[in-house]
C-alpha cells in the first residue's frame, strides 16, 4: 500500500515597515508569525523588516528574518502603504531563485493573521492565483498567493510599466489578472475576512482561517491582532490560562 504523499511546501512572504522609534510594525509581525508557527504551517515564512530588533531572538525553524533598508529614510509624514508597496515588489523579486521549491508563495502585508491551518487552502488547486476579494467585490491585495509554475511570469506581469506598484496605480493585482493572461481563483468562501474594511461579524471572524486587518487603524489593528492570537493560542474552555495568569 502506497503511503499518501506530503503536501508540497509553502513559502509566506511579508514586509514589515514602521517609523522610527515605533514598534507596531512589530507587534503585528510577532502575532503574524506566531500565528503561522501555532498552526504549523507547512513551509518556510521569510521576513523583511526595517526595524532593528529581530522578532525571535531564539531562532525558529523555518524562520527568516532579513533587514531592509528602504531607498530614502521613512519621513514622519511619509505613507507606510506606499513604501511598503515598492518594498512587497522588491520582496517578491528576491524570491524568484527559491520559488521553484514550493507549491505556492503567499505574499502578505504585516497586518494579516493566521487563525487556523492553511493546508485546505490549497488542496485541488490548479489556477495561476489565488485571491480572496471584500465584500464590495475589490481584491484583497493584502493576501494573496502565486502557484510556484507561475511564478516568473507573474512577476514579469507585474512590473509591466503599467501594473509596476506605484503611487497612482496600487491596484497592481487586479491589473495583473485583467491582462488575462492568467488563471485565478478566490480562496473557499468565508476562509479570509476582513474585520475592518468588512465589518465582519465575530462569527465569521472566529470561523475564519485568516483575518486580514486592513482598513483599521494602527491602534485597532494592534489591538485586535493581540486579541486574536490570544484567543487561539490560549483561549481554552475551562479557563486554564486565565487561572494560571492569576495565580
Amino acid at each position: 500500500m502506497t503511503a499518501p504523499s506530503e503536501p508540497s511546501p509553502l513559502l509566506f512572504a511579508s514586509v514589515l515597515l514602521d517609523f522610527p522609534g515605533h514598534r507596531t510594525a512589530r507587534q503585528l509581525g510577532k502575532a503574524q508569525v506566531s500565528s503561522l508557527l501555532r498552526f504549523f504551517f507547512n513551509g518556510d515564512i521569510i521576513v523583511w523588516r526595517n526595524f532593528p530588533e529581530i522578532l525571535y531572538p531564539v531562532a525558529r525553524v523555518g524562520v527568516h528574518e532579513f533587514d531592509f533598508i528602504p531607498s530614502s529614510p521613512i519621513k514622519k509624514n511619509a505613507s507606510l502603504a506606499e513604501i511598503a508597496l515598492k518594498a512587497k515588489f522588491q520582496l517578491a523579486e528576491s524570491l524568484t531563485e527559491h520559488a521553484a521549491r514550493y507549491s505556492w508563495i503567499i505574499l502578505a502585508d504585516s497586518d494579516v493573521l493566521t487563525l487556523r491551518n492553511l493546508d485546505h487552502l490549497f488542496e485541488n488547486q490548479d489556477a495561476d492565483l489565488l485571491v480572496s476579494r471584500k465584500q464590495d467585490g475589490t481584491l484583497n491585495e493584502g493576501f494573496f498567493a502565486i502557484n510556484s509554475s507561475q511564478y516568473l511570469r507573474f512577476l514579469e506581469a507585474w512590473k509591466a510599466p503599467k501594473i509596476l506598484p506605484s503611487p497612482r496605480n496600487p491596484n497592481f493585482l487586479q491589473a495583473v489578472i485583467d491582462t488575462k493572461e492568467f488563471t485565478s481563483n478566490t480562496f473557499e468562501r468565508g476562509e479570509i475576512v476582513s474585520p475592518f474594511a468588512d465589518d465582519s461579524p465575530i462569527r465569521d471572524i472566529m470561523e475564519a482561517a485568516v483575518a486580514s486587518l486592513a482598513g483599521g487603524t494602527t491602534t485597532e489593528k494592534t489591538k485586535l491582532s493581540f486579541a486574536l492570537h490570544m484567543m487561539r493560542t490560549f483561549g481554552d474552555e475551562d479557563g486554564v490560562f486565565l487561572d494560571l495568569m492569576e495565580s
